[in-house]
């Protein structure tokens, strides 16, 4: 029990994320020219092709975030962390490209995410 609300159980109730998705819509199919951009830019060792085949909604999702560090690496913790619990996860290849794709994000923007502590 919570201290501060003695009657109050103190466990989570469960979402149901089904009732959170978005209708499909053709972005979340087939790459987007912002999509196809972003894996051009990409270089060849760590651009994610598997990812892009099998979930190019992740990729133009990327490709609207990938210059706002902050945001992009948040959306890399959500997809390489389980936050919901009971998820399936991705196939190995693919999670080995988006730890690929990390990395090269985290080098490529190193720079732009410093703070006032770095020297």
């Amino acid at each position: 029990m919570d201290i501060a609300f003695p009657m109050k159980p103190n466990v989570a109730a469960p979402v149901d994320y089904s009732k959170r998705r978005h209708q499909p819509e053709k972005d979340d199919f087939e790459l987007n020219p912002a999509g196809e951009a972003l894996l051009a830019y990409i270089e060849e060792s760590a651009r994610p092709k598997e990812l892009a085949a099998a979930f190019p909604r992740i990729v133009n999702h990327m490709a609207k975030l990938w210059k706002i560090p902050r945001e992009m690496n948040r959306y890399f913790e959500e997809l390489l962390t389980d936050t919901r619990g009971k998820r399936n996860g991705f196939p190995l290849n693919i999670l080995m490209e988006l730890s690929t794709l990390d990395d090269y994000y985290k080098t490529k923007t190193r720079t732009a995410t410093r703070d006032v502590w770095d020297t």
